[in-house]
Formats: structure tokens, sequence, C-alpha cells
């Protein structure tokens, strides 16, 4: 690790932009190897998939009740092999996002990023992501179902429900709440933030994919892989802006030294890095998410 990574304070727009790209480029050869191994093992189970679910072609000009025919003998066939697709894709990625930001958090409080430790970790919240997607995922397509704008409110106040989830461990209904308030009073700041990320990632993406056209058949495998690159710049900018946030709303007093905790009562603990009283069994503080000594 080069230099202090630790956000003491709210980032501006260009700011949080130039720290994501910056704790990239510190790890970015872990980052890349980890998702390409999360590239290919999604590539493999997809072809495997296929192979295994190779069905007969229908005629050059087929009529309807030809078509109709074919669905009907292979539905369960395409059935079964896209369940299997999903699933594989509801567990890989998640965990992949999930530990993305571990590691980017861990960077951001001076530590050493672990992949092994921060997969584990992510594996264990993954009952719990999938719950916050789906009640996220429900709700903000409500909004953008019944008008747009609605849908993109709800989109900027629930974009930092994971890192609340995973860092402070916050709970699937305690992290929409928390997200909201680290959120609350920068929805323009937020909205420009996402926004010009997407399109520094699509940017990227297009420029890659003219890059793997040479490739002829293999064009689309090396177009997945290139995507590597672009995978984690959205968690970890999630991370970022999660820390700026909530330097925002929990600021250190100006001129304070290393926080040393009290003596615990018995059964209890303090947290290390903002002092909030712990069951002696957490891992990480409830408030500011840090990570808590065995």
């Amino acid at each position: 690790m080069s230099s202090d990574q630790s956000i003491t304070r709210e980032l501006s727009f260009g700011e949080v932009i130039s720290k994501t790209f910056e704790l990239y480029r510190n790890r970015f050869v872990t980052y890349l190897v980890f998702f390409l191994v999360i590239e290919v093992i999604y590539a493999a189970v997809t072809a495997v998939v296929q192979q295994a679910a190779s069905l007969p072609s229908l005629p050059t000009s087929p009529t309807g009740e030809q078509v109709s025919s074919w669905f009907s003998a292979n539905l369960g066939t395409l059935a079964a092999a896209a369940i299997t697709v999903l699933v594989v894709a509801l567990v890989v990625f998640p965990i992949a996002i999930g530990a993305t930001i571990k590691m980017a958090s861990e960077e951001i409080q001076n530590k050493r990023p672990e992949v092994g430790a921060s997969v584990r970790f992510a594996a264990s919240k993954l009952l719990s992501m999938w719950a916050l997607g789906i009640i996220v995922g429900i709700i903000t397509a409500l909004g953008f179902i019944a008008l747009v704008v609605p849908g993109i409110i709800l989109a900027i106040m629930f974009c930092l429900v994971l890192p609340a989830l995973l860092l402070e461990n916050a709970g699937v209904v305690g992290s929409m709440g928390r997200s909201r308030e680290l959120v609350g009073h920068r929805w323009l700041k937020t909205f420009v933030t996402g926004l010009v990320l997407a399109i520094i990632v699509i940017i990227i993406s297009a420029v890659l994919g003219v890059i793997s056209l040479p490739f002829g058949p293999a064009s689309t495998f090396v177009s997945t892989i290139l995507g590597a690159l672009t995978a984690p710049i959205f968690p970890i900018a999630m991370t970022v802006y999660y820390y700026s946030n909530l330097a925002r709303i929990t600021p250190a007093p100006v001129g304070a030294g290393p926080y040393t905790p009290p003596v615990a009562p018995p059964g209890m603990k303090f947290c290390t890095n903002c002092g909030t009283q712990l069951e002696a069994s957490a891992t990480f503080c409830s408030k500011c998410g840090a990570k808590q000594p065995a």
C-alpha cells in the first residue's frame, strides 16, 4: 500500500472518481485476476450448459406450427439450462461484488485486502444480499413503472445498501434506512457521480469491444474476459462513496487523536475506531463499520 488511503472527510465529486481509480490502480492485478476467474467460471458453466442442452435445429423457414412444436418438445431442456445459468450468475456475481466492496473497505482502512477472506465474508452474506436485491429491485421497479423520476430517486436512495449491509451488518431493512441516511442532502451529487461512472464504464467497454473484434469467432469470449477490466469499478466506487458520506455524517472531532476505548463491562466491548459499545462477539462496528479485533 503506497500511502494512507483513509477517508476522514466528505470527498468532492471529482475526488470520489479519483479515489475510485486510485484504489483500483493500487490493486489492479488483484482485481483483474479475481474478476478474470469469475468471468471464466461463468463462461465455462455457460458453455457446458449450452453443450449439454444441444437442441435440434429448426427448418430454414419454419412454420408457426413447427416453431410451436419445437418449443413444446424442448421446453424442459431450455428451462433447465436457463435455471442453471441463472443460479450460477446469482451466486458468482453477488459474491464477486461483495468481496470487492470488502477488499476496497480494507484498503481504505489501511489494511491489506485478502481475496480469500473477502470471498468467504461475501459468501456468508449471500442470502442477505439476495433478500436485499429482491426488495430493493421490486421497490425501484415499481417506481420506474409508476413514473421514471420516482424510480431514479429510489435508485439513488438505495445505492449504498450493499456497503451498509456488508460493512455495518445493518440487516436488510436497516441497510435500506442507512443508505437513505447516507445519501440524504446529496441527491444530485449521487446521481451525477453514478451517471459519470456509467459513462466511463460504457466508453471503456465500447473500446474493449472494438479491440475484441479482430479475434473473429473468439471475439465474444475475448470481450467477456476484457470485461473483467471494468467489473471492479462500480463496487469500488460504491465503497468510496459510502466512506465519504459516512465521514460527512460522523465527522471526527478537530484535533482529536486516536480513540482509546474505555474499559468495557463484562460481555461487551467498545469499537476501536469510534467508541460505540458493542457485544463482545461483534466482528464489525454497527455504527462505523470498522473491523474489530477478536
